[in-house]
C-alpha cells in the first residue's frame, strides 16, 4: 500500500451555498489534490471554488435538474452508485442525502461526515408527503420505503462516521445503529468578523423551506413591531407586513455586514447543527434560536445569545423580551465562534482521516502476515 492514501471527496448535491457546501470547501482545502466527485453541480448556485475540481454524476446533464433537484429525488440512487471512486484509498463523503452510499470496496477506508440521515426519510417522511400531491402521495411513500431500506442496508459499508452535531451523533445511533465520532462543522471566522454599528432590526438567514420556520420569526416580531430583515426566502409569505423587509439572496459581503449590524439574529427551526448562528457570533452579535437540537450545541442561554424554550410565535416573543433586557459582550461572542474555526475544522479532520488510513493500513498488514 502507497504511504499516502489517494483520497475522494464525495458530496450531495452542490446546488446551494450552504452549511454542508461549506463543510465540502474544507474538505477539499484540506485535501487540494483530492477530486471532488458530486451528485450534481451547478458553479452558479453552488460553491463556485470547486468549479475546476468538481466531477459531477450523469444526473448533471438532465436539463432541470440542478434547479429542482428536489424533483429527481427518484434518480438519487442510480446517480450514486454510478460515481467510480474504485481508484482511491480513502473516500470522505458529506452526507445528507445519499453520499454516504456510493459504492466502495472492503479494502477502502469510507469517512462519512454526516450531517443528518436523510430527513424526508428518517425525520419528517409525513411532513415531506402532505407537500406532495394528493395523488401522487402513495407513490412517493413507496419511493421513500425503499430508499429507507436501501439508506439502512447500507449503513454497515462505511468505515467510520463522523456526526456534525450531538443531535446528528443520536440519529446515526437511532437509524444506523453505529457509533460516530463528534466534529462539528466549520465557521469562517476570517470571513465572518465584527464591524460597524449595530442597526434598529432582526435578522433571519435560510432557505425557503418549510422547516426553516421564518413564520415564526415574522410573527414574532410583528407583535412586537419590530423591523425583521430577511435574506434568503421566505415561501410561505403571502403578503409582506410593513415590518419586515426580504432581501433574497445577498452577497458573502451584504450577508456579513447584515450580521454584524443586526440586534440579533433569529433562529426558530429545528437544525441538526446550524451554522448561522456561530458565523452571527463571529461578527459579534447574539443569537435567538429555538433551545433544541443543534442550537444546544451552539447557543449558550444568556451569554451568546437567548433559547426559546418552544417553537412557538410566543416562546419567540418571550425570547426576544428577555434578549432586550440583557446586555451581550462582543468580544466574548467572538471568542466563541473561534472555538469552531475554519482552521481547527480542518485539523480535526486531517487528523481523523490519517488514522483511520493508518488503521487500515495496520489490518492489511496484519492479514498479509497470516
Amino acid at each position: 500500500m502507497p504511504t499516502e492514501p489517494r483520497i475522494a471527496i464525495v458530496s450531495d448535491p452542490l446546488v446551494q451555498r450552504g452549511g454542508a457546501e461549506r463543510v465540502v470547501e474544507a474538505f477539499a482545502e484540506t485535501f487540494p489534490d483530492a477530486p471532488v466527485f458530486a451528485l450534481l453541480y451547478s458553479p452558479d448556485s453552488g460553491p463556485r471554488s470547486l468549479s475546476k475540481r468538481v466531477q459531477a454524476s450523469w444526473l448533471n446533464r438532465v436539463p432541470g435538474a440542478n434547479k429542482r433537484h428536489r424533483m429527481f429525488l427518484p434518480f438519487y440512487r442510480q446517480a450514486i452508485e454510478s460515481i467510480d471512486v474504485s481508484d482511491y484509498d480513502v473516500i470522505l463523503s458529506s452526507h445528507h442525502t445519499v453520499a454516504k452510499n456510493v459504492l466502495t470496496r472492503p479494502d477502502q477506508v469510507h469517512v462519512a461526515y454526516c450531517h443528518t440521515p436523510m430527513r424526508a426519510l428518517w425525520e419528517r417522511s409525513e411532513a415531506e408527503l402532505a407537500t406532495v400531491p394528493a395523488f401522487a402521495r402513495p407513490s412517493v411513500a413507496s419511493l421513500f420505503s425503499r430508499l429507507r431500506t436501501w439508506d439502512a442496508l447500507n449503513a454497515p459499508n462505511v468505515s467510520y462516521f463522523i456526526a456534525n452535531s450531538t443531535t446528528t451523533q443520536r440519529r446515526i445511533a437511532k437509524h444506523y445503529r453505529r457509533e460516530s465520532t463528534l466534529i462539528f462543522p466549520p465557521i469562517d471566522t476570517e470571513r465572518f468578523t465584527p464591524g460597524g454599528p449595530v442597526g434598529d432590526y432582526y435578522l433571519v438567514a435560510s432557505r425557503p423551506v418549510p422547516y426553516k420556520r421564518v413564520d415564526i420569526a415574522i410573527a414574532a416580531t410583528g407583535v412586537l413591531g419590530r423591523k425583521l430583515k430577511i435574506v434568503g426566502g421566505a415561501h410561505t409569505l403571502k403578503e409582506q407586513p410593513p415590518h419586515v423587509e426580504l432581501l433574497g439572496h445577498v452577497s458573502d459581503e451584504e450577508l456579513r455586514n447584515l450580521m454584524r449590524g443586526a440586534r440579533a439574529l433569529l433562529f426558530p427551526q429545528l437544525e441538526d447543527f446550524g451554522m448561522t448562528p456561530l458565523e452571527t457570533n463571529a461578527c459579534g452579535r447574539p443569537a435567538i434560536a429555538y433551545g433544541a437540537g443543534g442550537a444546544l450545541d451552539t447557543v449558550v442561554d444568556g451569554l451568546t445569545g437567548i433559547l426559546a424554550e418552544e417553537q412557538t410565535i410566543e416562546s419567540f416573543v418571550d425570547a426576544i423580551h428577555r434578549f432586550e433586557e440583557a446586555s451581550f459582550k462582543s468580544d466574548l461572542l467572538r471568542r466563541h465562534a473561534l472555538a469552531f474555526s475554519r482552521d481547527n475544522f480542518k485539523v480535526e479532520i486531517s487528523s481523523f482521516v490519517r488514522k483511520a488510513w493508518e488503521r487500515q493500513r495496520r489490518a492489511i498488514r496484519q492479514r498479509s502476515a497470516q
